[in-house]
């Protein structure tokens, strides 16, 4: 829905909101009772709804409340009067359910996910991308980094640090591998080594990411990659684990279908750091030839 607005508009980042906003309603500044964000009044009447925006709020905070309550005009089945508290304490499922889909819309309308698929092509770093993404926006730090990289089909991991490296929160793209848990002590090498290691500060919070590179192999062993396989698991005494590996291996390279076979070799590798008990196979000089020859059968396939 946030699509379709920005589609109707032509628009994308930067962009007026207040105007955009007087397309859908009437909107005011106000100073509102402390802790309310905003408040929507006469959605779905036969007049134009009231939106009213806390003053009092920063900039950012004040830009992603009114995306927000347009949300609320948009989305069809949100009607009525709504008073928005975009972190709420204690509220009811179908209140908590009408805020999260207006927060979702907040999000795709102020950061759209083709633009940012746009904006990372053309950065140089993680931290170059993160800046050009919250200054175009207007969001702030927290929104910014929970919406980067979800729109990115290129492998990222970006986690949000103390002092001492231990994990506060962190962000991932669907292709990248599970996040570290929170308090666990990062390090540069914890992913492996195709990947491209990165450590900024934004407003005063640390950050370390992780934009995970493909593999290039070449193909050596004339072999079919069944005769390898097997090989592998001889000599490794993990035969009986011949199914579960191969369908990690299927897994990995049908979730990273559409890009290239380096890149696909690549998250192959970075799935079985899931699995320590198979790191005497992974770690066969011939795995290499082994995940290459599987990687080109499967991709004749699709």
């Amino acid at each position: 829905m946030a699509r379709r607005v920005l589609a109707l508009r032509n628009l994308l980042p930067p962009f007026d909101l207040d105007a955009l906003a007087a397309h859908y309603g009437e909107l005011e500044y106000l100073n509102l009772p402390y802790g309310v964000d905003g408040i929507t009044i006469g959605i779905g009447s036969t007049t134009r709804p009231r939106i009213l925006v806390n003053a009092a709020a920063p900039i950012s905070r004040r830009k992603f409340t009114l995306a927000h309550e347009l949300g609320h005009i948009v989305i069809p089945w949100h009607t009525g009067t709504i008073v928005s508290h975009l972190n709420p304490q204690q509220a009811d499922a179908a209140y908590l359910q009408m805020e999260g889909e207006a927060n979702r819309f907040a999000a795709e309308l102020l950061m759209p996910s083709d633009w940012l698929a746009q904006q990372f092509d053309s950065a140089d770093t993680i931290e170059g991308y993160f800046r050009t993404v919250q200054k175009a926006a207007g969001t702030s730090r927290e929104a910014t980094f929970y919406k980067l990289f979800r729109a990115l089909d290129y492998p990222i991991i970006c986690i949000q640090v103390d002092n001492d490296a231990r994990v506060i929160s962190g962000q991932r793209s669907a292709t990248a591998p599970q996040l570290p848990v929170k308090g666990s002590v990062t390090q540069p090498g914890m992913f492996g080594a195709d990947c491209q290691y990165e450590t900024f500060e934004i407003e005063g919070s640390r950050y370390v990411s992780w934009t995970f590179t493909g593999r290039d192999i070449e193909e050596l062993d004339p072999r079919p990659w069944r005769a390898i396989y097997s090989e592998i698991l001889d000599d490794t005494g993990m035969q009986a684990n011949l199914q579960s590996i191969n369908a990690i291996l299927a897994s990995a390279c049908h979730k990273n279908r559409q890009r290239t076979e380096q890149d696909t070799c690549g998250a192959v590798f970075r799935a079985f750091t899931n699995y320590e008990r198979y790191a005497d196979v992974v770690n066969h000089p011939l795995f290499e030839q082994y995940v290459i020859k599987r990687v080109r059968e499967l991709k004749q396939r699709t």
